[in-house]
């Protein structure tokens, strides 16, 4: 195996280990606990990765590239009510397809600043698809309905409906449903001239 194959599979075992240890065992990842888990010492972890904040940011890569088309799926054009009926199913498959990563996210976000940033500008991203998908149907009213679309589809509220409420996929994603169709309802259409 040449230099760069043995680099990157090492690489990866530190990455799949720190996975496993954040998501499957749901234990905060230590150099100390990678360690143990991949029989590296933290010395040749840190030959590779030399902060907890690199190895976060390398299996960040490896998650966007796994659930980049996911994350930006946003609904076709249609009416307010058809575009979030959709969008609560887009977004309930992507939370679940990505849970794992999320969660690890999660717990990254509180004591790694690269994470932290990562997360806000992924929601600035997504605050900015929602604006674009709603101005032709909100008129002045958008940062509003931005807003609501956006709290009510966000990580934190799937996090809560499925993890604090206990909902199924299917109840969360009515919930959504009907919160969001409770959105569309206020908004004031725009008149069409005849």
């Amino acid at each position: 195996m040449a230099e760069t194959e043995l680099d990157e599979a090492v690489r990866e075992l530190i990455r799949d280990a720190t996975i496993g240890l954040a998501a499957s065992e749901r234990v905060i990842p230590t150099l100390e606990a990678i360690a143990a888990k991949t029989g590296l010492s933290v010395d040749q972890i840190e030959g590779y990765y030399p902060s907890m904040d690199d190895v976060a940011v390398e299996i960040e890569k490896v998650a966007r590239g796994l659930f980049c088309a996911s994350e930006t799926a946003m609904p076709k054009d249609g009416s307010l009510s058809e575009m979030f009926e959709e969008l609560a199913q887009l977004r309930a498959d992507y939370y679940e397809f990505a849970a794992d990563f999320l969660h690890l996210g999660d717990a990254a976000a509180r004591f790694l600043p690269s994470i932290a940033t990562s997360n806000a500008i992924k929601a600035a991203r997504y605050r900015t698809r929602l604006s674009d998908m709603l101005e032709p149907h909100c008129l002045g009213q958008t940062p509003v309905v931005v807003a609501k679309v956006e709290m009510i589809s966000s990580w934190d509220s799937w996090r809560h409906l499925r993890g604090v409420q206990r909902l199924s996929v299917e109840q969360a994603v009515e919930v959504i449903k009907s919160v969001l169709t409770a959105v569309a309802s206020e908004v004031r259409q725009p008149v069409l001239a005849d």
